[in-house]
């Protein structure tokens, strides 16, 4: 017998699409929930770190500004007022902001000079409450230092009021140093570099400013209004006056040529020129009120001394001969090679020279210290070229400076000056001081 199937006969269907859909469901109000809790929780986090970022900064900024009077430590609570201010005004306050100065954990736990802010909140749930009750939690921390740590610097420019206390001329100057350079002067213009000049260094650490072209000109970290740094020679005698000697006892003559092998002691004047040849036996030579000079084409050879010249005809070096000095190193002048009286206002003046070795600390607190049409060069690096008026020491063919000659000292003095068609670089940093740190630094 033959069967037929009926077109539109209903069929038996099992009822397995209702689980399947529970279990869509849930897989949807998981989505849901790591959507938007999730994302809620990633916006808190993310808005509560920029204002523990913020509220640091600004305790840090605090702790700075009295460092003389807390050394580091929030003494008169401003830093945790501005903190919890910062706070406030990005919408948390309370139990929700902690405030530690010093931190109570990581890198800097227990230190001065650094304070630690925690924001923590509890944003609600929303489609993940089906999942549980329990409260979501998130906590963001920031460290910022409002401290001084130790730098080395090369430059130190002692006069607190004057303007251009470290100045650089246009035309190919420039001015490289192995360390910081640091100003103490507070004048808004206590720097100036023209626009052809150019300063490289670590930092330079200004307690005045610098105009906006200057800083162009500038290749370090710039740090204005940053508190003067001591003279730490400051408290160094003068020399005592040795046995009191005449150079020309010391001449020998052969054709043209002078040369001079000088003892130790007390002179009236050190002055030489032409072809004159000068070796300065390891000592402390005392110039009593006649000045220290080299011109001409005559040459120095100075090792283990220590040069201290009184009176206001200071140094002045403009010779195209080779020179070379070296500090003592022992004894309470330990490093020094040129100390110009501390009382007297003067110059120390470099100009011209074939070639310019100079190691140890250049010490002139009241005095300026001038470079001048110099290409200064240490161990024979630098252009035995005689100079021209016209030439442009330091700049490259295409406008660029080129790499400077050096000098293995450090420069302590009332200002420096650095003149049009001169390069020089101060490699030394024998200076030790102390920089700002200031900002989040975890």
């Amino acid at each position: 017998m033959l069967a037929f199937k009926v077109p539109n006969a209903p069929s038996h269907r099992r009822g397995a699409v209702i689980p399947l859909v529970a279990i869509a469901l849930v897989a949807i109000l998981g989505l849901a929930a790591l959507s938007v809790d999730g994302g809620n929780l990633y916006r808190e986090r993310r808005n509560t770190q920029i204002a523990a970022d913020a509220a640091a900064d600004a305790a840090a900024i605090e702790l700075l500004a009295n460092y003389s009077s807390g050394g580091g430590l929030d003494s008169n609570s401003k830093a945790r007022a501005a903190a919890l201010d910062i706070a406030a005004a990005h919408g948390y306050s309370g139990s929700s902001v902690t405030f530690n100065n010093p931190p109570l954990s990581g890198s800097f736990a227990g230190r001065k000079g650094y304070v630690e802010v925690l924001i923590t909140t509890k944003p609600p749930r929303f489609f993940s409450s089906i999942f549980g009750k329990d409260e979501l939690g998130v906590t963001s921390r920031a460290v910022a230092a409002g401290t001084f740590i130790s730098t080395k610097a090369s430059v130190l420019i002692l006069d607190p009021k004057k303007k251009n206390a470290l100045k650089l001329k246009g035309t190919s100057s420039s001015l490289q140093v192995g360390g910081d350079v640091i100003v103490n002067s507070k004048n808004k213009k206590a720097v100036e570099v023209n626009k052809k000049a150019q300063v490289k260094a670590d930092h330079l650490l200004v307690t005045g400013g610098l105009g906006k072209t200057s800083r162009r000109n500038v290749d370090a970290n710039v740090q204005t209004g940053v508190a003067p740094t001591a003279d730490p020679w400051e408290s160094l005698p003068a020399p005592p006056k040795g046995t009191t000697l005449d150079a020309k006892d010391f001449k020998t003559v052969v054709g043209k040529t002078e040369s001079y092998t000088l003892n130790a002691g007390t002179y009236k004047e050190l002055k030489f020129d032409n072809n004159d040849q000068v070796t300065m036996k390891p000592g402390t030579y005392y110039i009593d009120g006649g000045g220290f000079e080299l011109k001409g084409d005559a040459t120095l050879s100075a090792t283990g001394v220590m040069i201290y010249n009184t009176g206001k005809r200071g140094f002045k070096v403009t010779t195209k001969g080779s020179v070379t000095i070296s500090p003592q190193t022992s004894g309470i002048y330990k490093g020094i090679s040129l100390f110009q009286d501390p009382t007297k206002k003067s110059k120390v003046e470099f100009s011209k020279q074939y070639h310019l070795d100079i190691s140890g600390i250049v010490y002139a607190p009241r005095s300026e210290v001038k470079f001048k049409k110099s290409d200064v060069a240490l161990d024979g690096d630098g252009d035995d070229s005689d100079w021209e008026e016209d030439s442009d020491v330091g700049m490259e063919e295409d406008g660029s400076f080129g790499e400077p000659s050096s000098i293995s000292a450090a420069i302590v003095a009332s200002k420096l000056s650095v003149d049009k068609k001169t390069r020089l670089s101060v490699m030394g940093t024998d200076i030790s001081a102390f920089r700002p740190l200031l900002g989040v630094v975890e």
